[in-house]
């Protein structure tokens, strides 16, 4: 499998104060990665960086071989990368059909072929509400919202971040049923989440970041048995 995305020591923060220091990783075609660590390890701050939300110090971003580092977030979302904020932000004032249709402002083709009523296939859920207003739904269908407003432009590459903050964990089980049924249809995801549990069970490899730093790697399934992981991350 070829990578998608590689991310190559890179540097990154908020004004003069650092947050990440030398990250290196990759994300190959058609794979599952996850990113796990305490609360401001940096994992939100690294999103924002490869999608164009905040320039880094120094380091290189390359998706489909071609440096995207120094892109405003409108252009790396042209190249084929969604992004997911952490609690959706979605037009709470706007249906949920509408709320979709923004998802493809630069991609007016998915929507001939079909986009709209794929998503709501795919979450059946918002097809029972799919001319209610998005403030109106619960937070397991605004999340699920927010993922097929992502979805809605086919991307090569989904990053989610914290898909299942502030979830009661019923819902947790509905929101990631779906992105197992993404990973199988092939869909390449970068997957940040503090829930290390269903984090690992999805990806199959996962970076761990601490302060910063990425400071283990593996398989998801590895990193699960790891006494360190067990005693910091999933309380055993």
């Amino acid at each position: 499998m070829s990578n998608i995305l590689e991310v190559k020591n890179l540097n990154a923060g908020y004004g003069k104060v650092p947050i990440l220091h030398d990250i290196t990783f990759h994300v190959a075609e058609g794979e599952v990665v996850g990113i796990i660590g305490p609360n401001g390890a940096g994992k939100s701050t690294l999103l924002k960086n490869i999608c164009g939300l905040q320039n880094s110090y120094s380091g290189e971003i390359r998706f489909l071989g071609k440096p995207i580092e120094a892109l405003q977030s409108h252009r790396v979302s042209r190249q084929g990368i969604s992004y997911i904020p952490e609690g959706g932000r979605l037009f709470v004032n706007m249906t949920v059909r509408e709320n979709l249709l923004m998802g493809a402002y630069h991609s007016k083709k998915v929507l001939q072929e079909g986009a709209v009523e794929d998503i709501l296939e795919l979450f059946p859920a918002l097809k029972k509400r799919a001319n209610q207003l998005a403030k109106t739904l619960s937070g397991g269908e605004k999340q699920m919202l927010a993922i097929g407003r992502g979805l809605i432009s086919r991307p090569t590459l989904l990053l989610l971040d914290e898909p299942s903050l502030g979830l009661a964990p019923n819902l947790v089980d509905s929101i990631y049923e779906r992105l197992v049924l993404l990973k199988q249809r092939g869909l390449t995801m970068l997957l940040v989440e503090q829930n290390t549990f269903y984090a690992l069970d999805v990806s199959e490899r996962a970076y761990v970041i601490e302060n910063g730093r990425i400071v283990m790697q593996g398989l998801g399934e590895e990193l699960a048995r790891s006494e360190h992981i067990k005693k910091h991350y999933l309380g055993l």
